[in-house]
């Protein structure tokens, strides 16, 4: 870490708003960083061999320490587990900024200009940002334990339980230094870190199940590995090459005059992550209070199930955005167009696959993991494994959109999934019960797809010829 420093030079002048202004005088090898497909698709497949790597851990890892902490607690004591880990996980998705995409949106043009000054002071910004953040949330979740237990029948010994651990989970941030190893490209050593929190939470639960720990066992073991985490990753940023982080009032200063629009692409991306996270632990909430903590825990534990099936290529989008990052940076819209319609391919089918492994093994797999008082769960995980298909089949439109600054149709079009998944989850789940709960995850993210879906498609067609009323990012426009 250091303090704010000075550039060479001439004085800091505020980025331009629009793509091709951003790199506008770059040397020739840097507008050709994003390089023609195959280049693209060579980069992606090295990282996202180190990425499949770890994700293959943290699958089955995931699965282990959830079949754990299933026996171990039962499916009523799992659901109060589950129900506890909803609570901190909202609170921490909606509080958290998801400051890595800021690291790499703004980042990529400061290391393709080999602007170091410029990038301290930015990664001192967001980091401020984490941290202010985490302690506001953190603050939030232990004030707001009580009411949740109202509703949710707990003890106040489980509020205690569960305000204890949400603060932990909040403060134990690691989205500056993620950003960081992606933008240095250093999917290897990102992958090793975050190996470090399902394995240690792996050790954690199957000790607490060994040691029939109880629930207070099992949330020690999750908040444990998250510190551990967040630790590695801040730890292995930080020996980046030339890795620094500018504080101050002045360092702050320059990031928002040299990053255009930062603030408004920060909370908007930020919100927009927050959103598509946060209905899955509402979900879970929801199910709770209406249904019990036994059919939360079977909620979860199908929600998790799907997850860790599709995570493979959700790890795909990981690799992209930085791709397309660059590709924006260097006004290669050509190749943007290409790598996007082969990469939605590709998730279309192995969308359609999950659906079709989720239908045939899902019994089996339910009674696997948690024992046959789950096995009720088997509708909730054909349903969860098509809202997946669903995404996955457009997992490169919202890294496409944040790459070109278009965060703020990102966030309109999640808060218009968002309001739906409501008024669904509302109006389904007295009806249906947790079934009426899924279909409400299915046709949220059904709207989100065919939305953004329509909005990359103009954006593609656009091109260089994108008219300034189409830009969101232009000074005194709206965003989105």
């Amino acid at each position: 870490m250091a303090s704010d420093t000075q550039s060479r030079g001439a004085s800091p002048r505020p980025i331009e708003a629009d793509d091709a202004e951003l790199v506008a005088g770059l040397p020739p090898v840097a507008q050709a960083q994003a390089g023609a497909p195959r280049a693209v698709f060579g980069r992606m497949a090295r990282n996202l061999g180190w990425l499949l790597g770890g994700r293959g851990i943290l699958a089955v890892a995931s699965l282990i320490y959830l079949a754990a902490a299933a026996r171990g607690l039962g499916p009523s004591g799992f659901g109060l587990f589950t129900l506890v880990l909803a609570y901190g996980q909202a609170i921490a998705n909606l509080a958290q900024f998801q400051s890595w995409q800021g690291v790499i949106r703004f980042g990529a043009v400061h290391l393709a200009q080999a602007r170091e000054d410029r990038l301290a002071r930015l990664l001192g910004f967001t980091a401020t940002l984490d941290f202010a953040s985490a302690s506001l949330g953190a603050l939030l979740a232990l004030a707001g334990t009580s009411a949740m237990g109202s509703l949710l029948g707990w003890t106040e010994i489980v509020q205690h339980r569960a305000g204890l651990f949400s603060a932990v989970l909040l403060l134990s941030t690691g989205a500056t230094p993620n950003g960081m190893l992606k933008l240095h490209n250093r999917f290897d050593v990102l992958t090793a870190a975050e190996s470090v929190g399902p394995v240690a939470r792996l050790v954690g639960a199957v000790a607490a199940w060994w040691l029939e720990g109880g629930l207070d066992a099992f949330l020690a073991a999750w908040a444990g590995a998250a510190v551990l985490q967040s630790l590695v990753q801040w730890w292995a940023a930080l020996r980046l090459p030339g890795a620094r982080l500018a504080f101050g009032r002045a360092a702050w200063a320059g990031a928002l005059a040299e990053n255009d629009r930062l603030w408004n692409f920060m909370w908007q991306a930020s919100l927009s992550a927050s959103l598509g996270l946060v209905w899955q632990q509402l979900g879970t909430l929801a199910v709770g209070h209406s249904l019990g903590a036994t059919a939360a825990g079977g909620y979860r534990l199908a929600a998790r199930l799907a997850k860790a099936i599709a995570r493979p290529v959700q790890s795909a989008a990981r690799v992209l955005y930085p791709e397309l990052a660059r590709m924006a940076a260097g006004e290669d819209r050509a190749t943007f167009a290409a790598v996007v319609r082969r990469v939605a391919a590709i998730g279309l089918g192995l969308g359609l696959l999950l659906v079709v492994v989720a239908t045939l093994l899902g019994r089996p797999a339910l009674r696997l993991l948690g024992g046959a008082g789950f096995e009720f769960a088997r509708p909730y995980l054909v349903l969860f494994a098509l809202a997946s298909a669903i995404d996955l089949s457009g997992f490169a439109l919202e890294p496409l959109h944040n790459a070109f600054g278009r965060s703020g149709r990102v966030l309109g079009t999640r808060l218009l999934a968002a309001a739906l998944y409501i008024v669904a989850l509302a109006l389904l789940l007295p009806w249906w019960g947790g079934v009426g709960a899924v279909v409400a995850s299915v046709v949220s993210s059904l709207a989100l797809r065919v939305v953004l879906g329509r909005s990359a498609a103009q954006l593609l067609r656009a091109g260089r010829q994108e008219s300034p009323d189409t830009r969101p990012d232009q000074k005194g426009s709206t965003a989105g």
